[in-house]
């Protein structure tokens, strides 16, 4: 499916205006077995692809001020295969969970612990948590800005 077609009926199927207004239409379909069901059915059942990645990184992610490129699958496989099997997994920058997606793929019984610092994309990483029943802890990182003027002395 390319990139409008699916930003477009992911739209349509969470009643959406745009990106930023889809991410409080996710929040709100964590626990909506029927919208689940109906994404699952409009990606063709296939849930080994992170496809709100896609509309994420296309449409929200910031990568002038937090240079923002999340991880494609091809990358995340390759690092699923050098982990290897665990019983447990930890993503220190999850973004809309792509790694954990490759992890679940190979172990959909593993445990996740999950840090995300970006608060626009954890909607998005809950939904794909959640679409898959992947069981997962996830940790809201916040961070500050600091800037310090010295005199040079």
């Amino acid at each position: 499916m390319e990139l409008n077609e699916l930003y477009h009926k992911t739209l349509g199927l969470f009643g959406a205006d745009n990106a930023e207004h889809l991410s409080d239409c996710l929040m709100k379909s964590l626990n909506d077995e029927e919208r689940k069901d109906a994404f699952c059915e409009m990606v063709g059942g296939d849930l080994s692809k992170d496809w709100l990645q896609m509309v994420y990184q296309y449409y929200l992610a910031d990568r002038k001020e937090k240079k923002q490129d999340y991880t494609p699958k091809s990358i995340a496989k390759l690092m699923e295969m050098l982990v290897g099997a665990t019983e447990s997994c930890i993503d220190l920058c999850a973004g809309s969970g792509a790694l954990a997606i490759q992890k679940w793929i190979e172990n959909p019984n593993q445990e996740f612990v999950l840090y995300e610092a970006d608060t626009n994309v954890i909607p998005y990483l809950l939904f794909n948590l959640s679409v898959r029943n992947i069981s997962a802890t996830v940790f809201f990182l916040m961070y500050f800005k600091v800037m310090l003027k010295t005199s040079g002395k």
